[in-house]
């Protein structure tokens, strides 16, 4: 009686896990090689979620740099018309000076979006503003820094999708495997995947918008 009582306690226990949770899974008893199975891709997909919010991350590192990097692109743009407008045989030394000026300041607003490392880097810290040879070689030299940060970008993003795609098949073998219905969390992976997305282009665009209306206030 005493052992007929246990036994059936413990199945009725089971059972309201099993019910509770969705999971037919919910000890070694239930199947030790499917438990195993199961944990093993727990762990795998629980990896994988991380390493793209990891990814996510550094996009948006990335995305920032980006737009720091074309915001600089504007100002030499502008550092290069004045200076191909002050050779300008008509302007008198006083207006010669005064776009003199005007780039001096363009410059100074490249020193407050880079710090002095990234400007050596770049060679922007021996740029000659009244040299178009000097400020295009600037030009070209922050292009292809913008081009290194483009390729980590994409290398980024298929990680990200890689990852994200892993995990949606791992989530739906566990659902096979272990009973549990795992439609909500793929519905909120897809969820977050199109929201980062988001996220990320309008993060982009905010630091073009604010760079260019830096720019505007420069000049004015």
């Amino acid at each position: 009686m005493i052992g007929g009582i246990g036994n059936n306690s413990y199945s009725n226990y089971s059972q309201y896990g099993k019910m509770a949770s969705g999971k037919k899974l919910q000890s070694a008893a239930d199947g030790a090689a499917e438990l195993s199975i199961n944990e093993k891709m727990e762990k795998e997909q629980r990896t994988m979620k991380v390493q793209a919010r990891n990814g996510v991350d550094n996009i948006s590192k990335q995305n920032i740099q980006d737009g720091v990097l074309d915001g600089v692109t504007d100002y030499l743009q502008s550092i290069r018309e004045n200076a191909v407008y002050a050779q300008n045989g008509t302007l008198s030394d006083s207006e010669r000076g005064d776009i003199a000026n005007a780039n001096s300041q363009l410059m100074k607003g490249i020193g407050q979006s880079l710090d002095s490392t990234q400007m050596k880097q770049l060679g922007l810290d021996k740029v000659d503003v009244n040299d178009l040879d000097s400020i295009d070689q600037a030009i070209k030299n922050v292009s292809n820094a913008r081009s290194e940060v483009g390729a980590v970008t994409n290398g980024l993003e298929h990680n990200v999708s890689y990852s994200n795609v892993a995990r949606e098949n791992l989530l739906s073998a566990q659902s096979s495997i272990a009973d549990t219905d795992m439609a909500q969390e793929i519905t909120e992976l897809r969820k977050n995947q199109t929201l980062d997305a988001y996220r990320n282009q309008m993060q982009k665009k905010q630091m073009e918008d604010e760079q260019q209306r830096n720019n505007l206030n420069l000049m004015l």
